[in-house]
């Protein structure tokens, strides 16, 4: 058995090992909705505006709010952007992800730095978004690069109570610093492996937090798919 996994696709085992193990033994995805372009677009514009500041440090809305400067180095970037950026865990599993950015910070350690964009003031770092940092600070450690254990998120958003007439869409930037576990999301790749070579796990099983509440798309497969 060949797997490949990413931050985003752990981030499923997290939330439903059902849907997980669906997924990758069944090819049965979770209905989508139709999705806006919007982030996507945002993604390329803010890559691009970070690249427009490497050779500065650090873009003017994270001046004072993260450690370090913007990784130097365009090439190393250009890697850690691209889907092949991991490595390869054991002879059954790669692992790896995309990265928006990454940061140097004053004692060398290299850092990832992960952009979001909302549309109203953010009110807590989501548990998934610390899955996928720590996801990232794993690829890091894994690759043989200076780093600590620390990712920072950005947020883009808009404060629609706070909106100034002359600039409406002009964006607010929240940065949190997160502590991150990549030993700890190591054993979750093994537990997400371990569950995909068993038998599907029952409706409604939850690996990650909130497990107490019963996955929503289980319960749709269940009860609300006709038969």
């Amino acid at each position: 058995m060949s797997i490949k996994l990413s931050p985003s696709s752990l981030n499923l085992f997290l939330e439903c090992p059902r849907c997980f193990w669906l997924k990758f033994n069944k090819n049965i995805q979770r209905p989508e909705e139709p999705s806006s372009t919007l982030p996507r677009g945002m993604d390329h514009t803010l890559k691009n505006y970070y690249d427009g500041y490497r050779e500065k440090g650090l873009p003017p809305e994270l001046e004072g709010q993260v450690s370090g400067r913007l990784l130097r180095d365009q090439t190393k970037i250009k890697e850690m952007r691209g889907y092949g950026f991991g490595f390869q865990l054991n002879d059954e599993v790669w692992f790896g992800g995309a990265l928006d950015e990454a940061l140097e910070l004053p004692d060398g350690s290299i850092v990832p730095l992960d952009n979001k964009t909302k549309g109203f003031p953010p009110k807590e770092v989501h548990w998934t978004h610390i899955a996928q940092m720590s996801g990232y600070s794993l690829i890091l450690k894994e690759k043989k690069l200076p780093t600590k254990d620390i990712a920072y998120l950005v947020y883009w958003f808009f404060d629609h109570k706070n909106m100034k007439p002359t600039n409406p869409l002009g964006f607010n930037v929240s940065v949190k610093e997160v502590k991150t576990d990549p030993d700890g999301i190591k054993n979750k790749i093994l537990e997400a492996v371990y569950t995909l070579k068993g038998s599907i796990p029952e409706a409604g099983q939850r690996s990650g937090q909130n497990s107490d509440e019963p996955c929503p798309f289980c319960i749709y497969r269940e009860n609300g798919t006709p038969k």
